[in-house]
């Protein structure tokens, strides 16, 4: 089941029933031990089904994209990515037990994605067009880490989609688009001498995305 297949089913269902449903159907296995990896580290949250499918469609992202999600956890983002958008794909994951679990889910839904076992402060993150953060870290961690991505932006255009924290004041190149959402906010990268994103079309059906994510955009 790939793109609109998945949101059609997503769409006949109630909304609680959502996301223990796609990530049945998706392998991951919950729960996992949420104790934070380390200091500055937050523990493992999965996003809510509602959230990605809003923030992949606000960007919007496009087969020609590269997602990368900073603390990807079991494969979530990443996998609903690849499948709903045809996107290239990649999580950047701290804790190796998730990162073996996460590359087993993308085995067994055929999903060419990668998960890479690696601190976001050190990852290849260059070819990133968006990246996706759901509060993975704060402080001194989130600092060095929008450094890096203040790099990236200094090569090319990106989008920040972010959960649960404001980066705002960590990165004042980004600005913040104006959509009615509580926890979700997308960012676009303003670089002086770095071109803007070039406008792609969402391969999402509109009336699909406002069927999943509108009542329930705030949750993740």
């Amino acid at each position: 089941m790939h793109g609109e297949g998945i949101l059609s089913w997503l769409a006949a269902m109630s909304p609680p029933a959502r996301d223990a449903a796609i990530e049945a159907r998706l392998g991951i296995r919950l729960p996992v031990p949420t104790t934070p990896p380390g200091e500055h580290l937050l523990g493992y949250h999965p996003s809510g089904i509602a959230a990605i499918v809003r923030a992949l469609a606000e960007v919007p992202v496009a087969a020609d994209d590269t997602v990368i999600d900073l603390g990807a956890g079991l494969g979530k983002v990443v996998l609903l990515t690849r499948l709903l958008t045809g996107a290239a794909a990649r999580g950047i994951e701290l804790q190796a037990p998730l990162v073996e679990q996460a590359r087993a889910a993308a085995a067994r839904v055929g999903a060419q994605v990668s998960f890479v076992h690696a601190d976001a402060r050190t990852a290849d993150l260059g070819d990133g067009t968006v990246f996706f953060l759901y509060a993975p870290f704060t402080g001194p961690v989130l600092e060095e880490v929008m450094r890096r991505l203040h790099g990236v932006a200094g090569r090319h255009a990106i989008v920040v989609c972010a959960l649960a924290v404001d980066l705002d004041r960590h990165a004042p190149w980004l600005v913040a688009r104006r959509i009615d959402a509580f926890w979700l906010t997308v960012y676009d990268s303003v670089v002086p001498g770095v071109a803007p994103r070039e406008a792609r079309r969402s391969p999402l059906c509109a009336s699909l995305v406002r069927a999943i994510a509108e009542e329930r955009a705030v949750e993740s």
